[in-house]
């Protein structure tokens, strides 16, 4: 797609938390391409939240601006004044609060609207039980409204559909990773030699609750009974460090504390170890599919269908310890075979799961619905 300078473009993220979440990383990349194509781009976002000063260095037009989940009716009116104003060619939103106001305001203006959900965040789910109840009544009000839903894994389909949507307005676009990054970081020597003795079975990343570390840590003493020359290390830092506790008391699992970068640990594993135990894909997967590195995962929405099993990767069921114990000797047993999964993998990320590759999807999706207008 060729943007022309008249082309404006609006971007609403009600996320408003300490961390950048996925979708307003890839959402940075396409403001960028859009601004190289020279078309005007705005984003209105929470006061101080961490895409605000990321977009305003690139050029991006911010209109600080707190999405009140109280007064709707006021936050949708200056919405839809904003969009009067400004007549884009699309309006993308992210955040199930920004989504649902963003229909709501474009409705009677005829400009398209994307929403973007990742599996983590369906169904939308809010800080109590009551914001839970409350952000899914206000999602399914005008869900068929969307023009055009992205989302990052196929499982949301059947739900999506379910909810109205016609299936033709829900496009796929899979996490992705930039790989010279992943590469130049992986480079990056690591604070001395790795704890314990090769071969190394390792995670690298958050630690988060969410990533089954607990199951990892009950897995390691399955695993010396099936391999006992391997080493189990996970590094990182993160709010699931207790679940670990028992297992680096005992010696089953090794803790790295200061990561240089997570590629630069990842690259260091004999097979790369992700046993999440809820839905959503780790950016660390990715990348350590981006090395060419064994990988032994999850069967979670998010990473099952990203890769063939048995082919470019080896999946078990969630929280199964036993299971992730007999798939990673089996792996560390056949390092041959384990050299050409990973290749496969490599391969795979380069063909699909590319930032390029997200971006121009993006731009593909805006321009046919510009032009359908």
């Amino acid at each position: 797609m060729t943007a022309q300078r008249a082309d404006t473009y609006v971007f609403v993220s009600s996320r408003s938390g300490p961390r950048l979440a996925r979708a307003e990383r890839r959402l940075l990349e396409v403001m960028k391409a859009l601004l190289g194509a020279g078309a005007s781009v705005h984003l209105i976002c929470p006061p101080r939240s961490p895409v605000e000063q990321l977009a305003r260095d690139i050029g991006v037009e911010i209109a600080p601006y707190h999405l009140d989940r109280i007064n709707v009716v006021r936050t949708r009116s200056r919405l839809r004044k904003f969009l009067q104003r400004h007549r884009p060619r699309v309006v993308h939103s992210t955040g199930w609060l920004a989504d649902y106001l963003v229909r709501w305001a474009a409705a009677p203006l005829s400009v398209p609207v994307v929403n973007t959900i990742h599996c983590v965040n369906w169904p939308p789910h809010g800080s109590s039980s009551l914001s839970s109840w409350l952000a899914r009544i206000f999602t399914r009000a005008n869900l068929t409204r969307a023009s055009a839903i992205m989302v990052d894994c196929q499982e949301l389909r059947q739900p999506l559909t379910q909810a109205g949507v016609v299936s033709e307005r829900i496009f796929y676009d899979p996490p992705s990773i930039d790989i010279t990054r992943v590469e130049e970081e992986a480079a990056i020597p690591i604070f001395g030699p790795l704890p314990g003795h090769p071969p190394y079975v390792g995670y690298s990343g958050a630690l988060e609750h969410s990533r089954g570390l607990g199951v990892l840590a009950q897995m390691s003493a399955i695993l010396n009974l099936r391999h006992a020359r391997a080493t189990v290390v996970i590094a990182g830092d993160g709010p699931a460090e207790r679940d670990l506790a028992e297992a680096v008391e005992n010696r089953r699992v090794y803790r790295v504390h200061e990561v240089p970068s997570v590629p630069a640990m990842l690259q260091h594993f004999d097979v790369c170890v992700f046993p999440s135990i809820e839905a959503g894909t780790p950016t660390t997967l990715l990348e350590a599919a981006a090395l060419g590195r064994p990988i032994v995962a999850s069967s979670v929405p998010g990473i099952r269908g990203l890769f063939e099993d048995g082919e470019q990767i080896v999946l078990v069921p969630p929280g199964n310890a036993n299971a992730l114990a007999a798939a990673i000797a089996s792996v560390l047993n056949d390092p041959a075979s384990a050299k050409r999964m990973g290749e496969r993998a490599r391969k795979r990320v380069a063909e699909e799961y590319t930032t390029a590759a997200s971006v121009g999807r993006h731009l593909e999706l805006y321009s046919d619905l510009a032009t359908s207008r």
